[in-house]
């Protein structure tokens, strides 16, 4: 049984050791990088963020579309179409939209590449979110990974204590036993933080599109977050002012197929040949395929069918109704969720403020006072474990008020553009 009770704890001893190791590895081979470095690496690499710049790219091209007029028709006519003689025409035209219609499609691919561009500041802010988060998480979880440390040290002592004076006499073996359960259970507390440190390295070596993992540079702080006016309202929100782009796209869109219901104009010239006699001076005068006669064109072109492009007008229009709408409700949306972002960043910094006024130093005092008060034979081994807890439990909720905190304030930078 006694061998037994060795083997176990030699076990116990080796996963340890193992996932130190393996922490240690991790941050051995990781590259690590501040939350600026590590939010400039997603953005450079973010393949979603790549496919915005492509649309912006491709909105700029397009833009140069809207002066399109239209092919030139070129038409070569020869035949008897004077004489018996062999004549030749040459006709040139040109369809030209309605006076508006240009400017009108011009402007609609201004607007795309205004809607292009803030599409592409919605996927930055999206990603900064993602980067943020898990960063955050990820210097959270290192320095609750130094807190366990701590309490290992604090129940390894506890543990030491406690099996040396059970075997001088002056405890039983239920203070040793749970000492040494304590100090198992913190043990396997450190193996669940190593492997929680690891994925989130993992995650952030994802978002980033990085070889090797990511490490956090920085070490727990609290945020600070000063809100002006403007960004109280909102109007730098890069989702809100897409959602209100796209309106101006889509009424951009029913203004030119109104345009084009308008006819198109038509503009002509004509040189041919008109072989034979022609009697221009009162005398009859042989012009040869060598003379040649030219003039111009002018038309209209109506369709003489209008319902196809009414329909088209009236389905842009209902486009235009329906962005609107969507618009309309995401603005209200996010102005609730903003609202909401901040109790809830308010909560958590009543919460915080707590703990950083009074429960830390109390904490702080606790342990003092209770490992003195447990080496002088004060008090018992329950009275000090009870201490033990109820100190190192206030650490660990202000570790997690703290994150609370800065996720929130994270939350509330990304509703307002800031990043």
């Amino acid at each position: 049984m006694k061998d037994f009770k060795i083997l176990k704890s030699e076990i116990q001893i080796l996963i340890i050791a193992i996932s130190f190791l393996m922490l240690a590895v991790s941050s051995g081979l990781s590259q690590k990088l501040s939350e600026a470095e590590a939010i400039n690496t997603a953005l450079q690499n973010n393949q979603l963020i790549k496919s915005a710049e492509y649309q912006v790219d491709h909105f700029n091209q397009l833009k140069k579309t809207g002066s399109d007029m239209g092919k030139l028709s070129v038409v070569l006519m020869k035949g008897q179409y004077n004489t018996i003689e062999q004549d030749n025409n040459i006709t040139l035209t040109q369809t030209i939209p309605f006076p508006g219609t240009i400017g009108a499609q011009v402007k609609l691919g201004e607007e795309r590449i205004v809607g292009s561009t803030k599409n592409l500041l919605a996927a930055k802010n999206n990603v900064v979110l993602e980067v943020k988060s898990a960063y955050e998480i990820l210097v959270h979880q290192k320095a609750f990974h130094a807190l366990l440390l701590s309490q290992d040290s604090l129940y390894t002592d506890f543990a030491r204590a406690s099996s040396l004076r059970y075997k001088t006499g002056e405890s039983n073996l239920l203070e040793m036993t749970t000492a040494e359960t304590q100090l198992q259970e913190i043990k396997n507390m450190v193996r669940q933080n190593a492997a929680d440190i690891f994925m989130s390295q993992k995650k952030l070596q994802t978002l980033l599109h990085s070889d090797s993992l990511v490490d956090a540079l920085t070490t727990l702080r609290k945020r600070q977050l000063e809100l002006d006016a403007e960004e109280s309202t909102l109007v730098s929100n890069p989702q809100l002012q897409y959602s209100q782009q796209q309106v101006k796209i889509f009424e951009q869109e029913s203004r030119v197929e109104r345009r084009r219901l308008m006819p198109d104009l038509m503009v002509g010239y004509f040189n041919q040949t008109l072989i034979g006699y022609q009697n221009t001076t009162g005398q009859d005068k042989f012009y040869s395929k060598g003379n040649r006669f030219q003039g111009f064109t002018f038309g209209l072109a109506i369709p003489l069918w209008f319902a196809p492009q009414v329909a088209r007008a009236k389905a842009a229009s209902l486009l235009e109704e329906s962005s609107r709408q969507s618009a309309d409700y995401f603005r209200m949306t996010i102005h609730s969720e903003f609202d909401q972002a901040q109790r809830e960043m308010d909560k958590n910094k009543t919460s915080l403020v707590y703990y950083e006024n009074s429960a830390l130093a109390n904490a702080n005092l606790i342990l003092t006072q209770a490992r003195k008060a447990y080496e002088g034979g004060e008090i018992g081994y329950v009275e000090y474990l009870q201490s033990l807890r109820s100190a190192i439990s206030i650490k660990s909720n202000y570790l997690q008020a703290l994150n609370q905190y800065n996720l929130s304030v994270i939350k509330v930078e990304y509703l307002i553009g800031k990043f």
